[in-house]
């Protein structure tokens, strides 16, 4: 009797396990399907996405914030363990380190492309003088792994959505900001305009692209002393902060628990973050 009601028991079982089992993908693809919820204010929400997709980084601004307030999360955990004392420091380090990361990232990418788009426009010369088209050549370069092959695919991808070609370099042009790229976008289209034979402007141009990248190479192996200075200074205060709070947990209780020394914390991290900013405007790349 124990057998046959266990057996029964077992038939059941898998039925219900094959039945939830056969849903599951069906289920899995209608919740992609579903738009996903849009938290973050429209105005704010367009800033971070145009930030994200300058860094190259595959993320949505709802996830990236969310990402971006767990770090801070963990950071103040981890204070809180560590010294009380510290949760102010790591809450305000844990805060400025998500821009900081993405205009990090964002710096590296605009100079990554910046370096690429001689070798795209030798490319689409290329293209040009085999009988080619622009658009033949732009879905050929988003087949190509590189730093711009986000920017072609999703310039591509417009272009099979039936936006013309002027938009889509339009577009891509402001959406990565940098001199070379509105050139080249700019070519492009001028090529797509007037049309027959454009390969010798073409090639002009990513002559003077490679000079211009050369220069910047120069000016920046020249400042790199300047530099190095710039981090040593503005790392240099918080990093004896961190420590002063470390080996003298007394010190730093006066700095966050009195009012003179929480007006001291904010006045210098105020000041901190205002030098860091005009040391990196000084030493901005010009190009």
């Amino acid at each position: 009797m124990l057998s046959v009601v266990g057996a029964l028991i077992g038939l059941l079982l898998t039925v219900g396990l094959a039945r939830a089992a056969s849903r599951t993908e069906p289920r899995s693809r209608v919740r992609a399907m579903r738009p996903a919820a849009r938290l973050l204010p429209p105005g704010f929400r367009a800033v971070v996405a145009a930030r994200l997709v300058r860094a190259e980084l595959a993320l949505d601004p709802e996830a990236a914030v969310r990402w971006w307030a767990v770090g801070v999360g963990v950071a103040v955990w981890f204070a809180m363990v560590l010294a009380p004392t510290l949760v102010l420091p790591a809450f305000v380090a844990g805060a400025a380190a998500g821009p900081v990361a993405l205009a990090l990232r964002t710096g590296r990418a605009d100079r990554a492309a910046r370096g690429a788009l001689p070798g795209i426009l030798d490319h689409v010369v290329a293209h040009l003088r085999a009988g080619g088209t622009v658009h033949e050549a732009v879905h050929a370069l988003a087949r190509r792994p590189g730093p711009l092959a986000t920017d072609f695919r999703r310039l591509a991808a417009r272009l099979s959505l039936g936006s013309s070609m002027d938009d889509a370099l339009e577009r891509w042009g402001s959406e990565r900001p940098v001199a070379g790229v509105r050139a080249t976008a700019g070519a492009l289209a001028m090529v797509v305009a007037v049309g027959g034979s454009a390969a010798s402007p073409l090639e002009g141009l990513a002559r003077s692209l490679r000079d211009d990248e050369a220069a910047a190479g120069e000016a920046k192996a020249l400042s790199a002393q300047s530099r190095l200075s710039a981090i040593v200074v503005g790392v240099g205060p918080i990093a004896y902060l961190v420590f002063s709070t470390a080996t003298d947990p007394a010190s730093a209780r006066v700095l966050v628990s009195t009012p003179v020394g929480v007006s001291c914390l904010v006045v210098g991290l105020t000041l901190e973050f205002l030098a860091a900013l005009w040391m990196r405007a000084l030493l901005k790349d010009p190009t």
